[in-house]
């Protein structure tokens, strides 16, 4: 362009030596950069081809994964307390519809006019009373047990015997396994779950197999009078050591309702729905620190043995805490007692396999009356001069 105010001179307008000024900033800039570009992925390509060629001077870190509370049994743990979990939610499902009895009794017998036609009966040869929850749960914990661990045997309090004799009981305990048994294991056909029952029933292999031993509810005329029963679950080495024990007290207040006890790993605490641990210590109770000569509480089964069993004197009777062995287990573990008696010697594994881990685990003690250890070969097993367990809080003293 020429300037029309230049004279012809041919100079060009100062926009025109802007362009030219512009145009050559650019061409610059540009090979600038272009250089600068290339500089830059040369250094990259050289330091990632260091990178890459040199290894690493140390081995990067891992994050190992949460160790689960159980060591080797953990999977079983879990399997146990779900189990207990369940079978608590089925007994207060059936207790909202049960009306409480009255009972004179001081024991665990029953009459039979405190029953229920088709909800409860009283067993013959003992007295000791029976509800569609006890077959219920022995049913459906039969059945995840069978499919959670195949080549275990399973151990159980019940059989299906008076079930098939009972139309209404046969049907609401079925109806009682399918509302609160896990959906993808509980089978309510009739058969199947008559069968499942009746598994508990299994003799010993003689292949040196662990066993499950469960007590649906020990302490049934406590479940029936709306006092203290427990769902006790034990895992059982081939040689009648218990390596696991699960108790769940539907009624407690006090404490986490369940409690559940691996061997070596202690014991820990659990609320009726989840699936970890919650963090729960009981207080260290008032007669730990006593040092006059008041007893501190103790418990016995059966409580009329009082007369021969006098560990602090005729003064002294035992608290009463009813019903059953474990719920007596549960409440040394838990501080309401410095130890607890059974002052018997031929027993039954459901109703002892369980607590006496639970006690162990929790710090305390529990052996036979010479301090030897408690065995669960079979469904019922001797013990010399009963069982012996001690609160971790007992004192020597007291122990002696």
């Amino acid at each position: 362009m020429i300037c029309p105010k230049a004279g012809g001179d041919g100079r060009s307008c100062p926009s025109d030596r802007a362009k030219e000024k512009i145009v050559a900033l650019a061409v610059f800039a540009t090979s600038t950069t272009t250089t600068i570009y290339s500089q830059m992925l040369c250094l990259y390509t050289i330091a990632f081809s260091f990178v890459v060629a040199s290894p690493p001077t140390h081995s990067p870190r891992r994050h190992a994964a949460p160790k689960l509370w159980g060591g080797d049994l953990a999977d079983e743990a879990i399997v146990a307390v779900k189990a207990v979990q369940r079978a608590m939610r089925l007994c207060q499902g059936l207790a909202c519809d049960m009306e409480a009895v009255e009972s004179e009794s001081t024991g665990k017998e029953m009459d039979a006019c405190d029953t229920t036609a088709g909800v409860s009966f009283i067993k013959e040869g003992d007295s000791t009373p029976v509800t569609a929850a006890d077959f219920a749960i022995q049913g459906m914990v039969s059945q995840e047990l069978r499919k959670a661990f195949p080549n275990d045997r399973f151990m159980g309090e019940e059989d299906a015997s008076d079930l098939r004799d009972d139309e209404a009981l046969r049907s609401l305990a079925m109806r009682l396994c399918g509302s609160f048994g896990d959906p993808d294991v509980c089978d309510t056909e009739e058969v199947a779950f008559l069968s499942a029952i009746d598994r508990g029933l299994e003799k010993p292999r003689g292949q040196s197999e662990r066993v499950w031993v469960l007590d649906p509810i020990d302490g049934t005329k406590g479940f029936m009078t709306g006092e203290g029963y427990v769902i006790g679950l034990a895992l059982v080495d081939g040689t009648g050591d218990t390596l696991i024990g699960v108790m769940g007290v539907p009624s407690e207040e006090e404490t986490p309702p369940i409690m559940a006890a691996v061997k070596g790993c202690g014991l820990k605490w659990y609320s009726a729905l989840g699936d970890a641990p919650i963090e729960y210590d009981p207080p260290k109770p008032s007669w730990a620190d006593t040092q006059d000569a008041t007893a501190p509480p103790w418990l016995i089964s059966p409580q009329k043995m009082f007369t021969e069993c006098q560990p602090f004197g005729p003064e002294h009777a035992p608290k009463v805490i009813c019903c059953g062995a474990m719920i007596k287990y549960f409440a040394t573990v838990a501080g309401r007692g410095v130890g607890f008696i059974q002052y018997e010697e031929s027993l039954k594994s459901w109703d002892h396999a369980c607590g006496l881990i639970c006690v162990q685990e929790s710090g305390g003690e529990a052996t036979d009356c010479d301090g030897g250890r408690v065995l669960f070969p079979d469904r019922q097993f001797g013990v010399k001069g009963g069982i012996v367990c001690s609160s971790k809080w007992a004192s020597e003293s007291t122990k002696g």
